[in-house]
């Protein structure tokens, strides 16, 4: 199986996947390969990849902390503990940081005008549900809650700090440089994809994972191969077993054709 990361891995900087990359998931394919998503994304924006790609595999989302089938199907769900959340909302909003939540796969923003939700709606192809003050006080368990940060600095500070109050009530990564994500402490794309290739009969020595981000990095470590992207954040590099070309040089074609086309020698059982 070949496990993938979205933004900043087979997704280039326009959000694209490069005719190379296609190409190459798709010989993966015909010689019996599986091809997942693995993405912090909501499942209604991963979903059209898939469907491009012509994976029928279920779609990680949320960082793990839900796993669909293409069809809407739900295998994993596990939202937030509503206290949590509502704690780290209030929190969010006392330091009027932009906050986004994600319940049964629906954006709520507190208003679609703000700068930083019409630009992650535009980015991200979806449609926000503006919810006013309510955003801070949800009736339901958010899967996900998203904040914007000035940078990587304030990111990693963020995830410290809510760390140490929340402890082990919550996960809480960052995916790109100023995107603080948190779900609940079961969440995580690692074991997400353990179970995925279980339930296949086989083990994480079978898997190649490729990513960027830092919540890339459990499923990273724990597959057969695991690939950085050269645009990765420092924690993947360092927990990778190979480095690939950027997501803007074709990076998971470069990955797919040196562990699977060309069937090279890997640790553990790949290859």
């Amino acid at each position: 199986m070949i496990a993938l990361d979205l933004d900043g891995t087979l997704l280039d900087s326009a959000l694209q996947i490069s005719d190379a990359n296609m190409d190459a998931l798709r010989r993966a394919m015909e010689l019996g390969v599986a091809v997942a998503l693995s993405t912090g994304r909501m499942f209604r924006s991963a979903k059209a990849f898939a469907m491009r790609i012509g994976t029928g595999m279920p779609i990680i989302c949320y960082n793990g902390a839900m796993t669909r089938r293409p069809d809407g199907e739900t295998m994993a769900n596990m939202p937030l503990d509503i206290g949590v959340a509502r704690g780290l909302l209030s929190m969010f909003r006392d330091r009027d940081m932009y906050v986004q939540s994600y319940i049964d796969d629906v954006l709520h923003v507190r208003s679609a005008l703000e700068g930083e939700a019409a630009s992650y709606m535009s980015v991200f192809g979806v449609e926000g549900r503006s919810v006013g003050d309510a955003l801070y006080s949800p009736e339901a368990a958010p899967t996900k809650l998203l904040a914007v940060t000035s940078g990587l600095g304030q990111s990693h500070e963020i995830v410290r700090e809510m760390s140490g109050i929340f402890g082990g009530r919550l996960y809480i990564t960052v995916s790109n440089a100023n995107f603080v994500e948190m779900m609940d402490p079961g969440a995580n794309k690692g074991d997400r994809l353990e179970e995925l290739a279980r339930g296949m009969g086989f083990g994480m020595e079978s898997v190649m994972a490729i990513g960027d981000g830092e919540n890339d990095v459990e499923m990273i470590s724990r597959a057969g191969v695991g690939i950085a992207m050269r645009n990765g954040l420092d924690r993947v590099l360092s927990a990778a077993d190979d480095i690939a070309p950027t997501n803007d040089e074709d990076g998971v074609a470069w990955a797919v054709a040196r562990y699977v086309l060309n069937a090279q020698p890997a640790r553990g059982d790949w290859g």
